[in-house]
């Protein structure tokens, strides 16, 4: 299903086994206290309600679905559906995930949409997201001639706290949780992507069989031949040895959704107390023509993970028989390409001393999707104690979201504008045309 190569990681065999021996160690402890994602595949959390709440709202006949949502509250949901759904269907209802506050793109949305056959997702983990919350204002605003709106709203938050639970409460929304432990970028088993997933016709019973399967894999098998171990361990070594740039290449376009979600895992979870590597997305075939002289011949602070998965394709045909130098394309296929391309890229990486990894995946699908993101949790988990980094919580961006509110004038952030005028309050330097 999945398999890991790790041929030209350029690591030392017995540093690699030191480092293994470590994240074994780690191991042992996290059996005893598992983390709370761990959970997610056997527990299915509300899976029934989710169930129960989809065959209700499918005799709505929705014609679009819009997911409100930043961060982890969006990207889990938008790499399965890019996964699964994007190339293959083109049935209603439409997904349209706003994980960004541009008034242009929020506009046209609104533009777009049939809005009394419209259905909101709501999500924050916190209930205190105010990108968020603007959002679901502006789009309540519009959808409020809807006479079952209170039907066509679905708010997915803590079980407890915040805001929008107390929205939820107040107006009579259909509502789903977050388990209280579990954080928004590793919430992707929860309802905050099993919910519109499972809307949109993903079956995500398969998601979590994928899941279990990787959790199976991780808790039975030891050194190296367990991928998390090596792969975690991988990580580490190359962040010792200044290869802090880490360059995920998906050679599948389906692949794209998930190249960003794990790049909000790693950047999120490790970036702390003057650690962490940068997480890089990229693209194959594209990046080729974009990014790779950079990564071959520019400073040797990079590290590739390739993930591909192949499928067949039409075969390049003979169309200009009158010219030789085209001839070794005619009668290959654009996998025969596609492997080719990914093949090269490796060697002249390898050729520069530049490492790499590649994942290879059989097939895109919902068990393989559950795999891939339980096996990426657990990696950033077991890195971010080999760094000696918390990798659950994400106190500078806390910080952001504080200055946010004072500036636009939210009660109780009075005291915080005198921080804010102290930072602005050095010279100009502004250039216009």
């Amino acid at each position: 299903m999945i398999t890991l190569d790790y041929t030209f990681s350029l690591i030392d065999e017995s540093e690699l086994d030191e480092v293994i021996r470590k994240v074994e160690e780690i191991n042992e402890r996290v059996k005893r206290k598992p983390y709370p994602f761990m959970e997610l595949p056997y527990i299915r959390f509300q899976l029934k309600e989710m169930e129960e709440m989809v065959r209700n709202l499918k005799k709505k006949r929705l014609e679009d679905v819009i997911l409100l949502g930043i961060g982890g509250s969006a990207l889990g949901a938008k790499a399965i559906c890019e996964a699964l759904l994007s190339y293959s269907r083109d049935k209603k209802p439409r997904l349209w995930i706003l994980d960004n506050i541009d008034p242009f793109t929020i506009n046209w949305v609104l533009e777009k949409i049939e809005k009394k056959k419209s259905l909101l997702v709501v999500v924050s983990k916190s209930g205190e997201t105010t990108e968020t919350l603007a959002q679901f204002m502006i789009f309540k605003d519009a959808l409020r001639e809807v006479s079952d709106l209170k039907e066509k709203v679905v708010i997915i938050t803590d079980p407890q706290n915040g805001t929008l639970k107390r929205i939820a409460e107040k107006e009579g929304y259909l509502c789903l949780f977050v388990p209280r432990d579990v954080g928004g970028r590793f919430s992707v088993l929860t309802p905050v992507a099993m919910f519109p997933s499972l809307l949109m016709g993903v079956k995500i019973e398969e998601i979590f069989d994928g899941a279990k399967k990787m959790a199976e894999h991780i808790r039975t098998f030891s050194r190296r031949e367990n991928m998390s171990f090596v792969i975690a361990a991988i990580l580490y070594l190359m962040d010792k040895k200044g290869k802090s740039l880490h360059v995920i290449m998906p050679y599948c376009d389906r692949l794209i959704g998930f190249s960003e979600w794990f790049r909000q895992l790693e950047a999120e979870s490790l970036g702390k107390g003057g650690k962490g590597p940068t997480p890089i997305h990229s693209r194959g075939v594209t990046d080729q023509h974009s990014q790779l002289q950079l990564y071959i011949d520019g400073p040797k602070n990079k590290f590739l993970i390739f993930m591909y998965s192949f499928s067949e394709g039409p075969s390049v045909p003979d169309s200009f028989s009158y010219l030789d130098e085209l001839s070794y394309l005619s009668g290959k296929t654009l996998e025969d390409l596609f492997l080719a391309e990914l093949t090269a890229t490796k060697l002249s990486l390898l050729e520069a001393s530049v490492p790499s990894i590649d994942i290879r995946i059989d097939e895109i699908s919902a068990f393989s999707m559950g795999a891939l993101f339980y096996l990426f949790e657990m990696v950033i988990a077991f890195f971010g104690e080999l760094l000696g980094v918390n990798p659950f919580d994400q106190p500078a961006v806390e910080k952001g979201k504080v200055y946010t509110k004072a500036l636009l004038g939210a009660k109780g952030y009075e005291n915080v504008k005198s921080q804010i005028e102290i930072l602005q309050s050095g010279k100009r330097a502004i250039v216009s045309l």
